[in-house]
């Protein structure tokens, strides 16, 4: 009995070690490629839609009329403002930290630096 519970636990840990092995660590850098948008082009691209964060966990909401932003993460959400600037778009929020993230474009795929410096892309809903 103690022979299958080792040969199962030591299974189950190769197993996790290859997994962990395989993933692929998160972007701290921009695809080569990139472009920086102007802040109207920001605006345009996020106005009025929600996005998923392709790292997951995240999605966004940026209102149609205004500059409101919802955000849901973890069971929880968080409402603010945001607003665009040149190759940035920062928010504001009533509850979690707020930050300015650094927005490229390449081609029609928006990717977001984080405050945590890892890279993402907006995956539009």
């Amino acid at each position: 009995m103690t022979f299958r519970i080792r040969a199962t636990y030591l299974s189950f840990s190769a197993l996790l070690v290859v997994a962990c092995a395989s993933t692929t660590p998160p972007l701290t850098e921009f695809p080569a490629g990139i472009r920086t948008p102007s802040a109207t082009e920001i605006a345009s691209l996020v106005k009025g839609k929600s996005f998923n964060l392709a790292s997951g966990g995240m999605r966004s909401d940026y209102g149609a009329a205004g500059n409101d932003i919802t955000v849901y993460f973890s069971g929880r959400s968080d409402k603010g403002t945001w607003r665009a600037e040149d190759g940035r778009i920062c928010c504001e929020f009533t509850t979690i930290p707020s930050a300015c993230h650094d927005v490229r474009l390449l081609g029609n795929d928006i990717y977001r630096k984080r405050s945590n410096g890892q890279v993402t892309q907006l995956l539009p809903r």
